[in-house]
């Protein structure tokens, strides 16, 4: 029976090292998709931002072009 136990021991604590690399794991992939959420909100900001100076600039360029022919 000693043998058995000594089996089991280790059985235990194997199982017990891939449940703790596992969390590990998982906590990583929560961490990762966490940071691509929000590196994806970033973008979307700048992206928004991008467009209101795409506009803004059109306009300026616009009046300019008009008191320039003016």
């Amino acid at each position: 029976m000693n043998k058995t136990t000594e089996a089991l021991g280790r059985l235990e604590r194997a199982v017990a090292r891939l449940e703790k690399v596992a969390t590990r794991l998982a906590d990583g992939d929560k961490t990762r998709h966490g940071a691509l959420a929000t590196m994806k909100a970033d973008y979307a900001a700048l992206v928004a931002t991008t467009e209101t100076v795409a506009v803004r600039l059109d306009a300026a360029i616009g009046r300019l072009d008009r008191a320039l022919e003016g």
